[in-house]
């Protein structure tokens, strides 16, 4: 008799020193190994996991374009060599050497040498014997004044290379989201896996009690069947906790890279934890976090980066074709010098005689195909402004929905914590009950379920922080938000 006192009294002590279910959950006392903070996940998915690797390479494959872009901006310099001899006889000799600067205003600058020799020599191409020297630059007068096609397509390809970081973010803030839920789900099913053998050690012991009081004659037989089956009730639970927690495992390594762009595994002593991502350490949010969260999303978000560029392009394109909508006119004016002395083509008393010009005027009469093109730009035009409104517009709600539910999760944990504890202290009294022949074992099973239901539901909140918390980063374009990652908290 006295020694199953003894074990119910023990009975109730452990389940008061084997709350492995805190209010706050601090996985550093829940169990043993080596804490894998979420911090420290994401830091190492950003840094060598392929799918970031790629949205590098596509930064630099969008770079470059902008470097070809800039091609057409490249000085060229030419040089032809035309002569002809027949039966003994020259001919003629044409020597030709230019080089053209294009500039950023639509002129080009231009410096050319010319030598003619021979004796049948084109009167117009008639030269000094040592060379004509020759310095200018054209103008453009109608068409191209205020753009042309090089200035459209540097100002595109500038679109292009921001379309293509506001990809690169894109890319990266979905892999984090991902990220983000795998490690979610990987901490829920290893708490899942932890509350499950809690249950079943407990119920283990309850089953070593029970039977001690029924040989003793205390209670009857049939206590015993109660406490063996929720042994198995909670085993059967615990093994399916066990293949989720093994399929979270996989699920998670499948984010784990090396530098050198090796698959890893995690170590066996390798758990999760909730550093950077406790109710209290989340952002606050208020009117005035929120406010200042849309403005950074407004200049942040990848989508509307995306958008924005479209738009540049989409506007310097319109700006080209009603350039068009003007006649060409085009100017060229070339001064002239011997090139055998010191620089004469830049001596101003000699350049009113000494000069070559040209002047070049063309246009439609209808105008038919550049109206066509400036209809169909200022269209394409109007469509991608659309667009911006509606992606700042949902973009803006998506924030909204995103700070709620950050904060109902920093509220739902604190509840959900204070919920696991009542529930422990009404199963401790229900022990008590039992212990003194005032209330059934089967009371008791019904109220520990309650507390491991009520401590799974609260690893439930926990891990929607990370989604939660990475949605928000990801939805303003800053994933400074995420503990870890560029020095964010």
């Amino acid at each position: 008799m006295i020694r199953a006192v003894m074990l119910v009294l023990a009975l109730v002590q452990v389940s008061y020193s084997c709350r492995a279910l805190p209010a706050q959950s601090t996985p550093a006392t829940d169990t043993g190994g080596v804490a894998y903070p979420y911090a420290v996940f994401i830091a190492q998915v950003l840094a060598d996991h392929p799918i970031a690797r790629q949205a590098d390479l596509l930064a630099e494959d969008v770079r470059s374009q902008l470097r070809t872009a800039w091609g057409a901006f490249d000085p060229t310099i030419s040089a032809t060599w035309d002569q002809k001899r027949f039966d003994g006889t020259g001919y003629y000799s044409y020597t030709d050497v230019a080089l053209k600067i294009p500039t950023p205003f639509g002129s080009d600058l231009k410096i050319g040498v010319e030598r003619a020799a021979g004796q049948f020599i084109n009167p117009d191409r008639n030269t000094p014997a040592v060379g004509l020297v020759s310095a200018g630059l054209s103008i453009p007068l109608g068409q191209r004044i205020i753009t042309d096609e090089r200035r459209t397509a540097l100002v595109q390809a500038r679109a292009v290379r921001d379309a293509g970081e506001a990809d690169r973010i894109a890319i990266y803030n979905a892999l984090l989201l991902n990220a983000a839920r795998a490690y979610g789900t990987w901490y829920e099913m290893w708490r899942r896996r932890e509350i499950a053998r809690e249950g079943v050690s407990l119920a283990q012991f309850r089953l070593e009690a029970v039977d001690e009081r029924v040989r003793s004659g205390e209670i009857a037989p049939v206590d015993t069947l109660e406490a063996s089956l929720e042994v198995q009730r909670r085993d059967v639970a615990q093994r399916e906790a066990d293949a989720a927690y093994f399929a979270a495992e996989l699920q998670l390594t499948a984010y784990l890279w090396d530098a050198r762009g090796n698959p890893i595994a995690l170590a066996d002593a390798v758990r999760p934890s909730l550093e950077g991502l406790a109710a209290g350490e989340l952002p606050t949010v208020d009117s005035t976090s929120v406010a200042r969260w849309l403005t950074a999303a407004r200049a942040s978000n990848p989508q509307l980066r995306r958008v924005d560029a479209e738009v540049r392009s989409a506007a310097a394109q319109r700006l080209l074709t009603g350039q068009q909508l003007l006649p060409f006119a085009e100017a060229s004016v070339h001064a002239l010098g011997d090139g055998g002395t010191t620089p004469p083509v830049f001596d101003r008393s000699q350049n009113e005689d000494n000069y070559k010009g040209v002047l070049e005027i063309k246009s439609p009469l209808l105008f038919l195909k550049e109206r066509g093109r400036f209809g169909s730009a200022g269209a394409r035009l109007d469509g991608r402004r659309v667009e911006r409104d509606r992606l700042n517009r949902e973009i803006e709600i998506s924030v909204r929905i995103a700070a709620n539910e950050l904060d109902v999760l920093r509220s739902l944990v604190a509840l959900q914590a204070r919920n696991v504890e009542r529930t422990r202290l009404l199963r401790d009294a229900e022990e008590q009950r039992f212990a003194n022949g005032e209330s059934t074992l089967l009371v008791v099973n019904l109220r520990e379920r309650a507390v491991l239901d009520e401590a799974v539901r609260l690893a439930q909140y926990e891990a929607r922080v990370a989604a939660a918390r990475a949605l928000l980063a990801i939805t303003i374009g800053d994933p400074r938000l995420l503990p870890g990652v560029l020095g964010g908290r």
